[in-house]
């Protein structure tokens, strides 16, 4: 561990959080405000002047809160990392017993290890247009499921009036509730100069209309401009996948989807169109599959070639250009 840096591990709950530092017992805290002020103090008496480094799990909500709560102070460091990251870190140690306190303490000494990145918040609009594209995801599926549910009573003779009445009214509804969130979405992107810019910029890739360009930026976040090419194919799960061991094991084409899945399906029918109408994306696509490649594996190399792209535009500032991304 570096002198100049003192390492807290942070499990987060709910209710409660437990911090650790190095020589002493793990410490709960409140989740709230005060409870992550009291935690700052205390971490502070005994970094002794050093550079506070938090490190917490993924754990949605409730670790962004604190994380967001720790970052008011400017001074302070703080690593999101990767659930699946402190889990097989634990394993290695062969630690057999599992506790809120013993779990702080794990994430310190992978940090002090490791040496994890440092997480960049989102701005409130991204956060903002983020929620609002998760709702109308979710509205839209469940409105698909009802109307799935109200066709197959079609074929029942004895089905209670009392049931499709129920069923064209909860239509309804999320209709009208999927339509203000379009419109809240809409607004959003028209009041921000930075996200309609953005926006903008993706629509002119043949492929992505806006509503994918919205949705890739509300999943992706800063994955999308702020983190490297290869994190950003792990972080959307098509990072590749092989299992091989000697003879015996040989598998290929596979792709590890321990991701946000949410990027993946935006992406997917953005491709299918692409690979007819970008040139880009076509002939790569058209290249691979006269290769012998499976069409379901050259269709995922172009998502990761259409998700290169539009990370380029988005750095770049620039509109999409077929002479300026060659068949590679």
């Amino acid at each position: 561990m570096s002198k100049d840096v003192f390492y807290v591990g942070i499990d987060v709950g709910s209710r409660e959080v437990w911090g650790s530092v190095a020589g002493l017992k793990a410490r709960r805290f409140a989740h709230s405000a005060k409870g992550i002020a009291s935690l700052r103090g205390w971490t502070s008496k005994h970094a002794a002047g050093a550079q506070l480094h938090f490190c917490l799990e993924g754990t949605g909500v409730y670790g962004v809160s604190v994380a967001s709560l720790l970052l008011q102070d400017p001074d302070t460091r703080v690593s999101i990392v990767n659930p699946a990251q402190i889990k097989a870190f634990a394993n290695s140690q062969l630690r057999r017993c599992k506790t809120d306190r013993l779990d702080a303490e794990v994430i310190r000494q992978f940090a002090e290890a490791h040496q994890p990145s440092l997480w960049q918040p989102p701005s409130k609009e991204q956060r903002q247009l983020s929620e609002l594209v998760l709702l109308r995801d979710q509205l839209q599926a469940e409105l698909r499921q009802w109307q799935n549910r109200r066709h197959s009573r079609e074929y029942l003779n004895d089905v209670p009036p009392l049931v499709k009445q129920t069923h064209q009214s909860l239509i309804r509804s999320l209709k009208r509730q999927q339509q203000k969130i379009e419109a809240a979405i809409a607004a959003l992107v028209a009041e921000n100069a930075q996200i309609a810019q953005q926006v903008a910029l993706l629509s002119t890739i043949p492929g992505i209309a806006q509503q994918s360009a919205v949705q890739l930026l509300a999943y992706g976040q800063n994955w999308l401009t702020h983190r490297s090419a290869k994190a950003l194919v792990a972080h959307s799960g098509l990072a590749p996948h092989p299992k091989q061991s000697g003879s015996s094991l040989n598998r290929g084409g596979a792709i590890d989807k321990r991701g946000n899945w949410r990027i993946r399906k935006a992406l997917y029918m953005p491709t299918l169109v692409a690979a007819k109408h970008n040139p880009s994306i076509r002939d790569f696509y058209n290249r691979l599959c006269a290769a012998g490649k499976p069409k379901m594996v050259a269709l995922i190399a172009a998502m990761k070639k259409l998700l290169f792209i539009a990370r380029a535009i988005l750095i770049h500032k620039k509109p999409f250009n077929p002479k300026l991304y060659p068949l590679t």
